[in-house]
């Protein structure tokens, strides 16, 4: 299923999908460390550690599994926090090599609405001041991320 609804490099980045699941739920999925490690990246498990300071001005951070020397990030700080509603988060892509060298990507912003519809939730998600180089990939990423969040969602409503 493709739950891009933007064109690839399009600005912003728009992504959709309806899971089987109340917006609490899925909006826990979203927040809790645990919740993320189960569904956000490209491959499944690639969150070897999530750090989630759910406040307004909080932090959080995913760190990644790597295969090369480099330990790969993404991070951010929480601008806007409404339970089961809406979030709101800052997103770099970050590279620490060996020699504790930091590299950033350029920050861009995300907003992810979460809307009842039914039993069910409607995610729907925004992603904004992509450098242009970064948008083909972070589409792939977010592609992958909501087929496993897909997945996790309907194996849950089925079990």
């Amino acid at each position: 299923m493709n739950f891009l609804r933007s064109a690839p490099g399009e600005e912003p980045l728009v992504v959709e999908a309806m899971f089987p699941a109340s917006p609490e739920r899925v909006f826990r999925a979203w927040t809790e460390p645990e919740e993320v490690k189960a569904w956000f990246g490209l491959r499944k498990n690639e969150v070897i550690k999530a750090e989630i300071d759910l406040r307004v001005g909080g932090v959080w951070r995913f760190h990644l599994r790597s295969d090369t020397a480099s330990s790969a990030f993404f991070e951010g700080r929480y601008f806007d926090i409404e339970p089961a509603r809406r979030l709101s988060f800052s997103w770099m892509h970050v590279m620490l090599s060996k020699n504790a060298a930091r590299e950033e990507s350029v920050e861009s912003r995300v907003t992810v609405i979460f809307e009842p519809v039914g039993a069910a939730t409607r995610v729907y998600l925004r992603h904004e001041a992509l450098s242009e180089g970064a948008r083909l990939n972070v589409g792939h990423g977010w592609q992958a991320s909501f087929t496993h969040l897909d997945a996790l969602f309907s194996g849950e409503a089925q079990g």
